[in-house]
């Protein structure tokens, strides 16, 4: 049965603490509660043991002394953290943390006083099935066939994406560590190449085996368990594969076996990739001058034209691609790529030039935005459905369309601590196809039970997970919150509906303030709930006198030390040449075409507003801090001017 909007918006006020901790009764109750089945538990358990500590020992002047000592050690924490920020408070808009959900709260502190470690059900054997259930919850979230799919929670988005990687790159040469070993043991193969039938595998080249789809690379991966007793798997893995010989090695083999004239695998990834997907590929030994960067568009999203033009350049070089990264909302601008279209390149590169690669979708800051399209009976909403429950012109069809592209994305990775409202650390990985991660298994004695098959999905996590020890307390917490927040138009889609229209809101009071004799100059609307904007100086102003200004306002509004505490929090971002060309130049023209001859040295800030607020898009009070917002902007900007001598204030 469909909630009435009252109904959404009741709900959404028992989520949250609140701002000015407006649900501070029923908090107390729960964590009470809590704490107090805690202490219950705890005396229930092997009563017949004696106590460790003694009434008398709790009353000596040892004892006294150091409970006072933690007292006062624990006041100077709680003080040292006011002077930090106030990701709770609406005037806080400066990155994509805001104010968590109570279920995640208390999921957490439960679970904190377990203190469970995910690496093994031996260790959690609670929090492991926690963690087990939020992956599928997550996987239905963005369309994968739970039967099919697998995933885990992560430290964050960095490793969520190495892992995704990693992974990526383990399916990349799997097919030539194949192809070697069965050489070695005179075994005939077929596999299923790009558009063709099925074909020898010691027919391909080196170039065709690193052109396999992951599908044919997974199903190889299964026909090799069974030949020669496992010997050909074993063989493929343990002599052959990247991962045991690693690069030096493994490049004499390719040289020695194939000729290996290729050029090194390249990933490639939108202007917009987070600036750890560099590191990612450092770390990994892929190296970073394969790191390919793809245009944008003014919208901020990769250029599939740009896309499919690299993509027939490094065909014709014989340069194979590990994989392409797609953004669903960036962390700059929260931009969402056209992941569909992106993955119609992919099908055009494979019917026409025999190449293809692993489709990751960096999901970290989007992902949790694909609840939107989903009903309460489980059928997908339409845009318009969308747009109805909005009010507004968002979602646009393009918008909905890539999210539910989603589904197909070879891996995903998403951050249940942005915009799933939970505690840090919250990342997650996700495989449409979990028998990937038999690429990347370990089986560390010590934590593998005898009685647990050594294929075993759900036992082990830290067998397939890159971290080993994790905190169960994290899956507690999204598993919570899943519960208490649904993962539909009723719960965390109306959250996403709320972000977007108190977005929509600030754009608009933006794009109309009179900010004289400064101007406002809104890049286009957000995909999602980011809004960014720049402030141009009066007159002819040079780009640097541009830049200035915006790191001003930028140094006004946003927390530089412990004890600042300005009106509103923002933050602030630098587009760069040449891949950032598509956003940054039609901006220059609406200010000053002259300042485009100065944008490849200076790069160009930008202002950036996150709009993790759930109740900016109500009325009386949104409003206000919209209005307030855009006040806090217009003086510092007149301030900044003051300062430079370019303004003077009466």
């Amino acid at each position: 049965m469909r909630q009435h909007p009252d109904e959404r918006a009741a709900a959404l006020r028992s989520w949250f603490l609140g701002p000015h901790a407006e649900n501070e009764q029923l908090f107390h109750e729960l964590l009470d509660e809590t704490v107090q089945d805690h202490f219950r538990w705890r005396k229930s358990f092997r009563p017949e043991d004696p106590p460790a500590i003694s009434p008398a020992a709790c009353r000596s002047p040892v004892h006294a002394a150091s409970v006072a000592e933690l007292r006062a050690d624990l006041k100077e924490l709680a003080d040292e953290l006011k002077h930090g920020v106030p990701f709770f408070s609406p005037r806080y808009k400066a990155h994509m943390i805001g104010d968590q959900t109570m279920a995640a709260q208390l999921g957490y502190f439960t679970a904190l006083l377990h203190n469970p470690n995910n690496v093994s059900a031996e260790v959690s054997p609670v929090t492991s099935r926690l963690e087990m259930e939020v992956a599928r919850d997550l996987a239905r979230m963005i369309g994968y066939d739970s039967a099919d799919s697998w995933g885990h929670l992560t430290a964050g988005g960095t490793i969520a994406n190495f892992e995704a990687l990693w992974i990526a790159r383990s399916i990349f040469y799997f097919p030539v560590a194949v192809a070697l070993a069965a050489a070695d043991l005179d075994v005939d193969l077929n596999v299923d190449v790009p558009e063709c039938a099925r074909t020898p595998l010691r027919s391909l080249d080196l170039f065709g085996l690193l052109n396999l789809s992951s599908e044919a690379t997974l199903n190889l991966l299964a026909e090799t368990r069974a030949i020669a007793g496992g010997e050909l798997l074993k063989i493929a893995l343990k002599r052959y594969s990247l991962s045991s010989a690693g690069y030096q090695d493994y490049a004499r083999t390719l040289a020695a076996r194939f000729g290996d004239p290729l050029e090194a695998g390249v990933v490639l990834v939108p202007a917009t990739a987070h600036y750890s997907w560099e590191k990612i590929v450092r770390a990994l030994g892929i190296g970073a001058n394969q790191l390919l960067f793809v245009a944008v568009d003014e919208h901020a999203r990769m250029d599939p034209d740009n896309l499919w033009d690299r993509v027939r350049r490094l065909a014709a070089r014989r340069r194979p691609i590990i994989a392409c990264v797609s953004v669903a909302g960036s962390t700059e601008e929260g931009a969402f790529d056209r992941l569909d279209t992106i993955l119609e390149v992919r099908d055009l590169a494979e019917a026409e030039l025999g190449v293809t690669f692993h489709v990751h979708s960096d999901a970290c800051y989007g992902g949790y935005a694909a609840t939107a399209t989903w009903r309460a009976d489980g059928k997908r909403r339409t845009a318009d459905e969308i747009r109805e429950a909005t009010g507004i012109a968002w979602p646009q069809d393009s918008w909905v369309d890539s999210v539910k592209a989603l589904a197909h994305a070879d891996s995903v990775s998403i951050d249940p601590h942005k915009l799933g409202y939970v505690p840090y650390p919250a990342g997650a990985l996700l495989l449409r196809d979990g028998r990937a991660r038999a690429l990347v298994a370990s089986d560390p004695p010590y934590i593998l039970p005898s009685h647990v098959p050594a294929r075993s999905n759900d036992a082990v996590m830290g067998r397939f997970a890159f971290e080993g020890s994790r905190p169960g307390a994290a899956a507690a917490a999204v598993w919570l919150s899943h519960r208490a927040v649904p993962l539909d138009e009723r719960g965390y889609g109306y959250l996403m509906e709320r972000t977007a229209v108190g977005a929509h809101a600030l754009y608009e009071a933006l794009r109309i303030a009179d900010v004289s004799p400064c101007r406002i100059v809104t890049l286009p609307k957000p995909d999602l709930n980011i809004v960014c904007f720049l402030v141009a100086p009066p007159g002819d102003a040079t780009l640097r006198e541009l830049n200035a200004l915006n790191e001003g306002i930028y140094h006004s509004l946003s927390v530089q030390h412990p004890y600042d505490s300005p009106e509103y929090v923002i933050s602030r971002t630098v587009l760069r040449s040449p891949v950032y060309e598509g956003v940054a130049e039609p901006l220059l023209r609406r200010i000053d075409s002259r300042l485009l001859g100065e944008w490849p040295e200076e790069g160009l800030v930008v202002l950036r507003a996150v709009v993790m607020d759930p109740f900016l898009a109500t009325s009386e009070p949104g409003s206000r801090h919209a209005a307030g917002f855009v006040r806090a902007v217009r003086q510092a900007a007149h301030a900044v001017e003051a300062r430079s001598g370019s303004l003077t204030l009466i």
